[in-house]
This record gives structure tokens, C-alpha cells and sequence, in this order.
């Protein structure tokens, strides 16, 4: 019999068919959309390994340049005894800083970590990463091993000092005390003292035994004249009150640029301009554009402040910067714990206030940036008798550990972490100088390899 009904049968043998192309489909989608999600989660996890690498090898390159290493030859026989210990803090924040910088949310792994020493004053910090802990699901879907990403970056460690062919540093946040340069420990009082930096060759002076002495800034203005900074050393030098318990060398205040806004200041910062620039972060008063290194006059000091005394700027604004709640030892500021003459032993940071109270620390406001002027080869009269040019032959890293009170009120009280020296005779690279420091350390530390 014919069958009526012919499209019916048809269309009876065809049911089924759009559920299977619609399920096909879906499981393309899904593995289209299992494969985006892979590359994404791919290229995030190579974002994230990058900035983990740059991070590591910046806090490396900056426990480098905490360690004061940068100040000596490659040659000096004390290289090789700060050199182990230079290493151990370098490691420890490359680890510290790896673990707090997740990839997929789980730690990297170090891969290497390794120092260059090759360049005088110039030490290159490389550290390798990587991850395969990744949270893919495309991969997993075929049963392939978990892909890996890993990252690379090299960071710098600048020091011009003891460098002939040299490239400029420009510090930030520098503390407006310009410094004799003039070294009151080796001069045992004695004037003309050897100086900190040679200012015609950037060298440091026995520079294992700068770094970690200690001693007092001693404003050299007559505290007799209330009308204005009358200097009472020209050119300041080791003033004539030195005595071996109480080791002093001269500064003067920097003439500062009135803060437009951009500085950051604690609560207890003073009203002048002067005091906030040793209160705050003093970004707005450009040592950061002036090209250390050339000999030039690069940099005025200022007649009308009078910076001396318990109650004078520089000890009210050193003492709001350290936390400390009055002068003198142990009034909230951190401790620098020196464990044993330098080099033979590191110098370490116990915080007094803040989260990590009573904890090491690897920094503290209590390290300054403070530039160190020529004195003109302490010709009498030379320095300017009023506001006027000086040449900076350096900078100093220098640890605050008081405001000293009782006799010689005011004077702060260092100890010297560092050193970057500049020169007049050698040869300046001629190129836009290196910026760094942000007022903790005048030896730049920066990425040398793109992201």
C-alpha cells in the first residue's frame, strides 16, 4: 500500500538530530572558551612572574647598596670580608620579597640569584623565576603537564664614587644639611682633616673605616647672633670643641625651596620651610636636577636660618622625622645594631615604633641622604660668608640615632652607612645623570632590564 504520509516518515527519521549538533557545538565552545582562558590566565601569570622578578632583584640591589660595599675598591683587601654578608642580606630580601608576590596564588620558585661584581661600584643584581603551579583547565582537560612561565630581571647597584669614566647621580629627598667634607674621626680633631671624598677623583677616604663611624653634625653658625647664620669655621671644618667622646663636624643649612604641595609630611612636621624639608619628603627642593660630579657650584646654602639648639629647626625637624618624642637615646627612634667594627660585622635595624616594633627591619626613616660640600681646600674665608654657591663633592648615607642633649645641645648624632662620591677631574659621561635614593641612600638602584 502506498504510504500517505511520506514527509511525516521523514521528518520522524531526522528527530534527534539538532540535540547532537547543539551538544557538538557546545563542547567546541567550551574548549574554545577553556583555551581563552588558558592564554589569559597565561599572560596574567607572565605579568605577575615579571613583577616579581623586578621586585626581588630591586630589594637585592638595595641591600647591596645598604651594605656600604659600594665604597671600596675591588681591590681593597675588605671587599672580601664585606663581600659574604653583602650576599647573605641580598638573598634573604630576594626570598622575602618572592614570597609576598604571588603568581596564580602561589609563591614562585628561584630559579637563580646571583651577583655581578665585575664593575667598580657597579654591581648587577640578576634573579630568574618561575611557576608552574598555574591554575589552567584546557590543559588538564587533555592531560597535558602544567605549562611553565618564567622571568628574568637585573638591577643595578650606582656608585660613581672611585669611578674615572663616571655617569652623574641625582639624589632625592636629601636632608638640607650641607656637610663639611672634612672626616672628624680620622682627623682626631685636627684641622685640616682628611677628607671624606677626594674631590678631584670622586675616591673615598679609607673607605672601611668611614663607613660605619660615628659622629655629631654641629651647626656652624655663631648661636650668639639671632639675626642670621654668621659661620663661626669658614669654610666649615671640625670645629674647635671636638673631643674624642663627642667627635663634630661642621654643616651649614641649604637654602630650601618652599614646599608647593608635592612633599609628604608626618602630622609633626614644623611650619617653616626649612624644618619640613628634615620632616618630610622634600621632593620640591631640586637637589634631585643638579648634576653631582664637575666641580660646578651647584647649590646655594642659606644665611637667614639659624638651624642650632634643642629648640632650633634642625633638632625639632631630625626628631619628628625619627619618631623620637624628645632628645637624647631610646625616645621611640629605631636602634641601629652594630654588631662589631665594620666590615667584619653587619649593622642592623630595630624598629621601636610602628607594626614592626622590636622586629629587624631593612629600612627606617631615620636613614637621610646628606649632601657633603667642598670646603675649598680649607682656603680661610673661601666658603661664601653669606648666602651663596657651594660645589658638592658627595653625599652621605647616614643612620639618625639622636638629637643630642646636655652639652653641645642639638647636634645630631650619625653613623655613616654609605658613601657616593663625585669628581671634578674625571671624565663625566657626559649623560642625563641617574636618578635615585628618595632620601633613604644616595647610591641609585633601578632596573637595567625592560619589563
Amino acid at each position: 500500500m502506498q504510504n500517505k504520509f511520506p514527509s511525516r516518515r521523514r521528518r520522524m527519521s531526522q528527530q534527534g538530530q539538532t540535540i547532537i549538533l547543539v551538544a557538538i557545538s557546545l563542547v567546541s565552545l567550551l574548549a574554545m572558551a577553556a583555551l581563552a582562558i588558558d592564554v589569559v590566565t597565561l599572560y596574567v601569570a607572565r605579568s605577575e612572574i615579571q613583577r616579581a622578578a623586578d621586585a626581588a632583584a630591586l630589594a637585592g640591589a638595595k641591600a647591596i647598596a645598604d651594605s656600604g660595599i659600594t665604597t671600596l675598591l675591588l681591590t681593597d683587601t675588605d671587599f672580601t670580608k664585606v663581600q659574604p654578608w653583602a650576599l647573605i642580606a641580598e638573598d634573604k630580601e630576594v626570598k622575602n620579597v618572592l614570597q609576598n608576590n604571588l603568581v596564580g596564588g602561589t609563591a614562585v620558585t628561584l630559579d637563580s640569584d646571583g651577583v655581578d661584581w665585575a664593575r667598580q661600584g657597579n654591581p648587577l643584581v640578576t634573579v630568574t623565576v618561575e611557576s608552574s603551579a598555574l591554575p589552567t583547565f584546557f590543559s588538564k582537560i587533555w592531560g597535558q603537564s602544567p605549562p611553565i612561565v618564567k622571568a628574568s630581571a637585573t638591577a643595578e647597584v650606582y656608585n660613581p664614587a672611585n669611578v674615572q669614566n663616571f655617569t652623574p647621580i641625582a639624589p632625592k629627598g636629601v636632608k638640607p644639611w650641607l656637610v663639611a667634607n672634612a672626616d672628624p674621626i680620622t682627623s682626631g680633631g685636627v684641622n685640616p682633616a682628611p677628607k671624606f671624598i677626594d674631590p678631584s677623583t670622586g675616591d673615598i677616604e679609607a673607605g672601611a673605616t668611614v663607613v660605619g663611624e660615628e659622629f655629631y653634625l654641629h651647626s656652624d653658625c655663631d648661636p650668639l647672633i639671632v639675626s642670621g647664620c654668621s659661620l663661626l669655621d669658614n669654610p666649615p671644618a671640625i670645629p674647635g670643641s671636638w673631643n674624642a667622646a663627642h667627635p663634630q663636624v661642621d654643616y651649614v643649612p641649604a637654602l630650601v625651596t618652599p614646599n608647593t604641595g608635592w612633599n609628604v609630611c608626618p602630622a609633626c612636621a614644623g611650619a617653616t620651610d626649612y624644618e619640613q624639608s628634615i620632616a618630610c619628603a622634600d621632593v620640591t627642593t631640586s637637589y634631585q636636577v643638579l648634576s653631582c660630579g664637575g666641580g660646578s657650584t651647584n647649590l646655594q646654602w642659606d644665611s637667614t636660618v639659624i638651624p642650632g639648639g634643642l629648640t632650633g629647626p634642625s633638632a625639632l625637624g631630625a626628631e619628628c622625622l625619627i619618631h623620637a618624642t624628645t632628645h637624647g637615646n631610646n625616645k621611640g627612634q629605631d636602634q641601629l645594631e652594630n654588631l662589631g667594627p665594620w666590615p667584619n660585622s653587619p649593622m642592623r635595624i630595630l624598629a621601636q615604633s610602628g607594626p614592626q616594633n622590636g622586629s629587624l627591619v631593612t629600612t627606617s626613616s631615620s636613614v637621610v641622604t646628606i649632601p657633603i660640600v667642598d670646603t675649598c681646600n680649607n682656603v680661610h674665608n673661601c666658603f661664601p660668608p653669606a648666602t651663596g654657591n657651594v660645589t658638592i663633592d658627595g653625599y652621605m648615607q647616614a643612620f639618625i640615632e639622636e638629637v643630642r642633649g646636655g652639652g653641645a645641645p642639638g647636634d645630631i648624632k650619625v653613623r655613616v652607612l654609605n658613601i657616593a662620591g663625585c669628581s671634578s677631574s674625571s671624565t663625566n659621561s657626559g649623560v642625563t645623570p641617574v636618578v635615585g635614593g628618595s632620601g633613604s641612600s644616595p647610591i641609585p638602584v633601578r632596573l637595567i632590564t625592560p619589563p
